[in-house]
């Protein structure tokens, strides 16, 4: 019996001691199952930044597809201008052509008229010898002069108007400059923009497959970690399964060397007496009071060693009263045995004795033992022995060898 229970020690020893293994790799694996949660939540977020900066990049070029609208239709407005001012040059060259024709004449009339101008020709009645010459003159400016006047306005007229073309055309020409260098700037600082946000996306994308790569290493890592921890809860299954097993087998091993060999109410007369001595009261005698025994006195030697009488499982190991030390067997069968007078114990309860095993030893001074109001007055140990069937005391004696005949081995 006690075999069974340092094996049981053992095992017990045994489970414990792979428990904190297996309760380190559950603390890993709720640490990757962490991992994994913070790792979505990661995933989630670079993913979110993706998707803005995806949105931003498409704000980006549509802001990018409005500028080079309003660049294109700029440069139609620069390139109708240049086309009004190509026909205009192309009408001052035909009108200074037209003049080119004309510069001769034009020449010696002008310079006629500036000597007009500078000199006018005397009043006929001061100079009568110059009179046709003047007529002559006079006629003569008189055709040209309105039409060359005529033609000097106009061309006046032409030039400062191709020259307020000119100066239009030119202060378009840098306006539109200015607004294409404008608009290439922004141009050039969205294109920035786009650059930096399509590098925001591919690092995003970068990102998130690392991130996911790594939630593959560690659910790889977790999945390996989890078939470990289930081959060990598997194992631990199989041990305790094995264990109990190994338990409900010894628990019946005990169970059946915990049954008495022989049943109780068939041991009579096969019965020894649980000690060496001289029977000093038997059951049913006069107990000198007025009542009668209920059980057998035997005076001991000093130290005289007490055994079980019969197979049976110690209920109750302890003083009681004025009793002394007792012991109560239970043998089955609804019997009980009760030995009591003892000064030491070495039986325990709930523990299982054979007959004959030691439960005791007698004290080494004389007895005075009150039973029942039973006065025994006696120099040396007495030992008191009782059955019981159920709750009330029977006689012993048809269950010891030879009766109740001295209690010899």
């Amino acid at each position: 019996m006690r075999r069974f229970a340092v094996s049981s020690a053992l095992l017990a020893l045994a489970l414990a001691a792979a428990c904190p293994a297996q309760g380190q790799e559950e603390q890993q694996l709720q640490t990757l199952q962490q991992q994994l949660e913070g790792g979505k939540a990661n995933e989630a977020r670079i993913a979110a930044e993706i998707a803005a900066a995806v949105k931003a990049q498409d704000e980006v070029a549509a802001k990018l597809a409005a500028i080079a609208q309003q660049v294109q239709a700029q440069e139609a407005v620069v390139a109708q201008s240049e086309a009004e001012l190509g026909k205009l040059k192309e009408s001052r060259v035909t009108i200074l052509a037209a003049l080119g024709e004309k510069q001769d004449v034009l020449s010696e009339l002008l310079a006629g008229l500036q000597r007009l101008e500078q000199n006018p020709p005397p009043a006929l009645v001061v100079q009568p010898g110059d009179i046709l010459a003047a007529l002559r003159g006079a006629m003569l400016l008189g055709t040209i002069v309105p039409e060359l006047q005529g033609e000097a306005e106009a061309l006046t007229a032409k030039l400062d108007q191709l020259k307020d073309i000119e100066a239009t055309i030119t202060l378009r020409k840098n306006e539109v400059a200015q607004e294409l260098a404008r608009l290439a700037g922004e141009r050039a600082d969205l294109g920035t923009l786009v650059a930096q946000k399509r590098s925001l996306v591919s690092q995003g994308n970068a990102d998130l497959e690392s991130e996911r790569k790594r939630m593959a290493e560690l659910a790889s890592k977790a999945k390996s970690l989890q078939q470990l921890l289930t081959k060990l809860s598997d194992a631990r299954q199989k041990q305790q399964a094995q264990a109990a097993e190994d338990q409900r087998r010894r628990e019946q091993q005990e169970a059946l060397l915990r049954q008495p060999k022989l049943a109780f109410a068939d041991a009579r007369g096969k019965l020894t007496f649980p000690a060496q001595g001289q029977i000093v009261r038997r059951f049913g005698e006069p107990d000198g009071v007025g009542g009668t025994t209920q059980g057998v006195m035997i005076a001991t030697r000093g130290g005289a060693q007490v055994t079980a009488p019969a197979d049976g499982k110690v209920e109750f190991a302890g003083s009681f009263r004025s009793y002394g030390q007792m012991v109560i067997l239970n043998p089955g069968g609804g019997y009980r045995v009760l030995l009591s007078g003892m000064d030491k114990l070495t039986a325990s309860v709930g523990e299982f004795l054979r007959a004959g095993e030691p439960v005791g030893e007698m004290g080494s001074g004389p007895a005075s033992v009150t039973l029942f109001g039973e006065v025994v007055q006696d120099g040396r140990p007495v030992l008191y022995i009782e059955f019981r069937d159920g709750t009330e005391a029977i006689d012993s004696g048809p269950w010891w060898i030879g009766g109740l005949k001295e209690a010899r081995g």
